[in-house]
């Protein structure tokens, strides 16, 4: 009978210097402050759990994407030594339910205060600019029956009937990648406005029914008293967002830039418009801007287009219905719009492109968050749904952080191997 023989050792120093999931986790708990936070409670009775090792413990939940309290508990007691470096000593854990206490009756406010902490420390290290904003939102689905496809009986058109323990969500459009099905969700919405290297700066989550247009306006609000960003900074953003007011408050008030496309289904215009917002020529062809120039009596704006195929890498090619205007300069039109913060922002040039494509940055952080599509949730209490995304986003700061107390801020993004050592 074959036998083989294990080496037990209980030095943790080398099992962390040999691991490198285990110095990932030294590293970021090294850089994670929670002095500000009492770690057990001054009540008459048992001393009960660290809750600074109930917070590590749940950052580890969301940097290994485990779905529940109880499959961490599993995860925790297979690793003895993470679960020494959470704070639980001998591998004394406590039950799921303590957890779920703590999520429930712990302020909100506990965990923006440790994610804006990090941020300003990753800011001090001139790890993150605040120079470019990006604004966007992901679904969040709530613990409910009524989000199961294979459920025939669930509800996904009645918006006053509300899901049993799910009181505080709503009804929302769940758009799926590219080339899948698309349905409608219970839920909820965690909205960010992440810097350009990809760290989120502000967030919240919030019920369906609160656009993402009135959401922005209270972050941006948020994201100016906490860091007090300067003049001219950037802020990107989908479709979504192209409301006025926020026009208003980003250039008008701020004195910043806005990087957001037209959206066509809110524009009232007698012009049709292509997709990037320029007018179209009796061709049905999208026409190209020549120029813009400012009425100060009408207090309007006078944009001209001319015809596409009159451009430099157009030149020579027909118009295809032939207009009296081909054969020469060719057909121009002229738009005239009333000047307002939304009407200043050049859409139609190279720079707007430019600019615009770091929207990218927001879509990678989300899917190093949680799930492509939408993330999980398996809490019904509004504010312990709020108190678990607040954890998700803390953990990838706290990898930034960690990155760059190793000197590796090139890998600030790399939540799973920035404690890689060469």
């Amino acid at each position: 009978m074959y036998s083989f023989q294990t080496t037990f050792f209980i030095n943790t120093d080398y099992a962390i210097r040999r691991s490198e999931p285990l110095r990932a986790y030294w590293e970021m708990f090294n850089v994670l402050d929670l002095y500000a936070i009492p770690d057990r409670t001054h009540d008459s009775g048992r001393k009960g759990y660290s809750v600074h090792a109930i917070i590590r413990a749940l950052i580890v939940k969301h940097r290994e994407r485990i779905d529940s309290i109880p499959r961490l508990i599993d995860h925790l007691k297979g690793n003895p030594i993470l679960s020494e470096l959470c704070g639980f000593p001998n591998g004394i854990l406590p039950d799921a339910s303590q957890f779920y206490r703590f999520l429930q009756g712990t302020k909100h406010s506990v965990f923006e205060r440790i994610l804006h902490a990090v941020n300003k420390t990753l800011i001090e290290k001139k790890a993150i600019s605040l120079d470019t904003f990006i604004l966007d939102s992901k679904p969040v689905l709530a613990a409910t029956k009524e989000n199961n496809p294979k459920n025939p009986d669930r509800n996904i058109t009645k918006k006053e009937q509300k899901p049993k323990r799910n009181h505080d969500a709503t009804l929302g459009y769940l758009a799926k990648a590219p080339g899948g099905s698309s349905s409608f969700f219970w839920g909820y919405r965690t909205h960010v406005i992440v810097s350009k290297e990809g760290i989120a700066l502000v967030e919240c989550t919030l019920p369906n029914s609160v656009t993402d247009a009135e959401v922005a306006k209270t972050l941006i609000k948020q994201l100016k008293k906490l860091y007090s960003f300067g003049k001219g900074a950037l802020f990107i953003a989908d479709k979504a967002y192209d409301v006025n007011e926020l026009y208003d408050l980003i250039i008008g008030r701020l004195k910043c830039q806005a990087f957001i496309p037209l959206n066509l289904r809110a524009t009232k215009t007698s012009h049709p418009l292509g997709e990037h917002g320029r007018p179209l020529c009796d061709a049905g062809l999208e026409m190209s801007s020549d120029g813009t120039f400012f009425d100060k009596r009408r207090r309007t704006i006078k944009r001209k287009f001319i015809c596409p195929n009159k451009q430099s890498k157009n030149h020579g090619m027909a118009c295809p219905v032939n207009h009296p205007k081909s054969q020469g300069y060719g057909c121009t039109k002229y738009f005239c719009e009333v000047h307002t913060a939304r009407a200043s922002v050049p859409r139609d040039s190279a720079h707007f492109a430019r600019e615009y494509a770091r929207r990218i940055t927001v879509e990678q952080y989300f899917s190093r968050l949680g799930p492509i599509e939408a993330e999980q949730t398996t809490h019904y209490k509004l504010r312990t749904v709020k108190n678990q995304i607040t954890i998700a986003h803390l953990t990838q700061s706290l990898i930034a952080l960690a990155a760059v107390s190793m000197n590796k801020p090139e890998s600030i993004r790399c939540y799973r191997t920035f404690a890689h050592v060469a």
